[in-house]
């Protein structure tokens, strides 16, 4: 069998979560997400600057924490009836903690696949 090696560009935002708890989350990001697009995410805890006010995004530290997380169940999405976005991706989030903590998200989109197989 011979594969076919494809390069495929991603473009990746890192978004903040604070106070999350395990549940479902969704990010829009209109122009870059469809409901064909293949879309990869990763999670770890954050903490925030303490009186940080000018630039407080850029000084997130990211941490390797002491909480499980777990990403799953992540569906790119189309818009919904009426929305003027092109899509966004929908995702749980396991945090095996009862405390609310701070997270970050690395939510990274290629292209939408190049084949599509069903396997019986």
């Amino acid at each position: 069998m011979q594969w076919e090696v494809i390069t495929m560009q991603g473009q990746t935002i890192r978004v903040f979560w604070k106070n999350a708890r395990t549940q479902w989350f969704n990010y829009n990001w209109d122009g870059v997400i469809t409901r064909e697009s293949v879309v990869h995410i990763s999670a770890c805890q954050c903490t925030f600057p303490d009186g940080e006010v000018l630039d407080p995004v850029n000084q997130v530290t990211r941490d390797r924490g002491n909480t499980t997380i777990t990403v799953k169940n992540i569906r790119p999405h189309g818009p919904n009836r009426g929305d003027t976005i092109t899509g966004g991706v929908e995702f749980f989030l396991q945090i095996d903690q009862r405390d609310p903590i701070d997270l970050a998200t690395d939510i990274t989109v290629f292209d939408p696949p190049s084949q599509k197989e069903m396997v019986p």
